[in-house]
């Protein structure tokens, strides 16, 4: 069963104690990656607590969604709060 959340609730998780983020619709918990993100910390903080689609597919390949980002998915946005 797949939980919703809406904007408001991925936007109170944007610290590095609790970094959420929202790519495609899907929310996910990035905290445990932040010191392995290959483009550092910085960057990952900069982005969480917001919907970071656009900035996403600019410096990602599809597959990283489909392979790395798994294991990170705790739900998606809630139907209206998705900018796609």
């Amino acid at each position: 069963m797949t939980k919703n959340f809406t904007l408001d609730e991925v936007k109170q998780h944007n610290s590095a104690d609790s970094a959420w983020v929202a790519i495609k619709g899907n929310v996910y918990d990035v905290t445990e990656f932040i010191d392995d993100h290959p483009g550092g910390r910085k960057i990952i903080l900069k982005n969480s607590g917001s919907d970071a689609t656009s900035k996403f597919v600019n410096y990602h390949p599809d597959y990283v969604l489909k392979e790395v980002a798994p294991k990170f998915l705790i739900g998606s946005l809630a139907e209206g709060d998705s900018k796609l």
